[in-house]
């Protein structure tokens, strides 16, 4: 198949408060949007990751500390849904794949975690990934606050090239280990997300991944709780270029940080026909 999708009804119902409410929403857009004919685009019902397989990426007290927590179940699916979709994608099954979530996972480091996330999802997706035999890894997070999380797992690993946006300031680059921090500022608006997109884009194709994981989360929108100042048509484009950059490479998107229902109803159905080839020209 060309796109596959993970979903499961209860990153709508049991989700983080704030993200839950756009998941059936903008799930009920896709539908409707005509992309999911059952065959070149498939929706496939995410189930929780092993729970011993998120106790070898976090710390015990950080596990201590989610044991009670009323997401706990949730989170853990979302990390299922996660590497239910890098399967497909690793395996070969599915071009590429959408993974929905009910909470988010780029701030969840080894041993803390805040903003809405639990377990770092994509960290333990590529722990996963590596016992089936991969080793390298582009990570793109576009979700306007710093993934701090995903930078404590790979911030020392030269095989994991992390690209991560932000609404601070300033660029910071460090290529020996592959971290490029890039920093929009405040109300960032389409031209200049798409040009140092572009730009940072040119020196990732030189890097030799696998798959590549995009840390999508449409906060950046002009109208959702984020820095950045995007529009509509910024998220169709994003996905256009990456895509063009990945190449027959596997690609994972990855839902993250976002509340607003309006958005997430158009721009995730907006990522998927990009995905699957149905985007006009």
């Amino acid at each position: 198949m060309k796109v596959a999708i993970t979903y499961h009804e209860d990153f709508g119902r049991n989700g983080f408060s704030v993200l839950k409410d756009r998941i059936r929403p903008s799930f009920e857009a896709l539908m409707e949007s005509g992309v999911v004919d059952g065959e070149d685009v498939q929706v496939l019902k995410a189930h929780p990751t092993p729970l011993a397989l998120v106790e070898k990426a976090h710390t015990e007290s950080h596990m201590m500390n989610m044991s009670t927590d009323p997401y706990l179940d949730v989170a853990i699916l979302s990390v299922g849904s996660v590497m239910m979709a890098a399967e497909l994608v690793a395996t070969g099954q599915a071009e590429s794949a959408f993974a929905y979530t009910g909470t988010a996972g780029h701030h969840a480091s080894r041993g803390a975690c805040w903003g809405f996330c639990y377990f770092n999802d994509v960290a333990i997706t590529i722990l996963k990934l590596r016992e089936m035999g991969l080793e390298r890894f582009l990570i793109v997070d576009v979700d306007p606050h710093f993934g701090d999380g995903t930078r404590d797992f790979f911030g020392d690993d030269p095989d994991v090239f992390h690209i991560n946006f932000h609404s601070g300031s300033g660029n910071k680059f460090d290529p020996e280990r592959n971290n490029y921090d890039i920093g929009l500022g405040y109300n960032a608006n389409n031209y200049q997300f798409l040009e140092q997109l572009s730009g940072i884009l040119e020196l990732a194709k030189d890097f030799d991944f696998q798959i590549c994981f995009v840390i999508f989360g449409h906060d950046s929108h002009e109208d959702d709780y984020g820095g950045f100042h995007l529009t509509f048509d910024a998220y169709p484009r994003m996905a256009t270029m990456i895509k063009e950059a990945v190449g027959n490479k596997g690609l994972v998107f990855v839902l993250s940080g976002g509340s607003c229902i309006h958005v997430a109803r158009q721009a995730i159905p907006d990522v998927v026909k990009v995905l699957a080839g149905r985007w006009p020209s």
